[in-house]
């Protein structure tokens, strides 16, 4: 069999998730059994009709505010969550952090815990034995390695985490906000391992509110508004895309700059299907 060496790792196509919302139980009841003469509910569009393509060795860094889908379309390229639509086609070993001991066993000790996410990323016994010296070394959790991961804090628990999933040896690094948590210390040792990853070639995903770190990591920038892609490009002309907006509603303006047009009113939140005869 022969290597994959595809030059695009990451390929969406018309990428959209969608939720139907329903006040009461008996509402989503009302809708399964009569939805086809009358609407009980609403659509909440989480993405809508996101395409992107990701080349092997590129780092591309998302923006945006939060609930505009960012976590959502991370999730959606993990395969962690199933699209309402589109297509979806990730190639190679995926590390992700998408959130708080994800992978994690809370009753499982540090160093179990270990173990049971590298296996879960894809490595071997042996693998995982030949790196579980770095790997604790990394996270600097010390004398709380063999106690259960449910009484660490939240920066010791991504630290953990973190330090798994850049040890894994991935083709694509999926992060959401992980460089956030910890001291700066750590958020230092972090950054620097992100950058020696890009290095080696690695494809590295994440999202952040740093706009010091899309700038300094990422060949590309990415903003997500209202669950679709209102800027794709270079990270400096997104960024200031991006502030410029976030000042312009300060404002007290409602329009988004040239490069992103207005959404149409209530975009995210429509009926389940529209009454027949309109």
């Amino acid at each position: 069999m022969t290597q994959d060496v595809s030059p695009v790792l990451i390929r969406l196509e018309q990428i959209s998730k969608h939720y139907d919302l329903f006040d009461t139980p008996e509402d989503r009841l009302k809708q399964i059994l009569f939805g086809r003469w009358r609407q009980w509910g609403r659509r909440f569009h989480a993405t809508r009709n996101v395409s992107l393509e990701v080349r092997r060795g590129e780092v591309v860094g998302i923006i945006g505010r939060n609930g505009a889908g960012k976590s959502t379309l991370l999730q959606l390229i993990c395969g962690t969550l199933t699209p309402s639509s589109g297509t979806r086609q990730v190639t190679g070993r995926i590390a992700s952090l998408l959130e708080l001991g994800a992978g994690f066993n809370p009753d499982f000790s540090g160093r179990e815990n270990i173990h049971l996410n590298a296996a879960i990323l894809g490595l071997s016994a042996e693998e995982i034995r030949e790196r579980f010296d770095d790997i604790v070394a990394f996270s600097e959790i010390g004398e709380f390695l063999d106690q259960p991961v449910k009484t660490y804090s939240s920066g010791m628990y991504m630290r953990l985490a973190f330090s798994v999933a850049v040890h894994v040896d991935p083709d694509l690094v999926i992060i959401d906000e992980a460089l956030s948590v910890g001291d700066g210390q750590f958020s230092r040792k972090s950054f620097e391992r992100i950058m020696a990853l890009k290095s080696a070639g690695k494809t590295i995903l994440f999202c952040s509110h740093s706009m010091y770190q899309i700038e300094a990591l990422c060949d590309r920038a990415l903003w997500l508004e209202q669950g679709e892609i209102w800027q794709l490009g270079k990270p400096a002309d997104v960024v200031a895309a991006y502030n410029s907006f976030l000042l312009r509603r300060e404002q007290g303006a409602q329009t988004a700059p040239d490069a992103a047009p207005d959404p149409p009113p209530h975009r995210r939140l429509t009926p389940l299907r529209q009454p027949r005869g309109r």
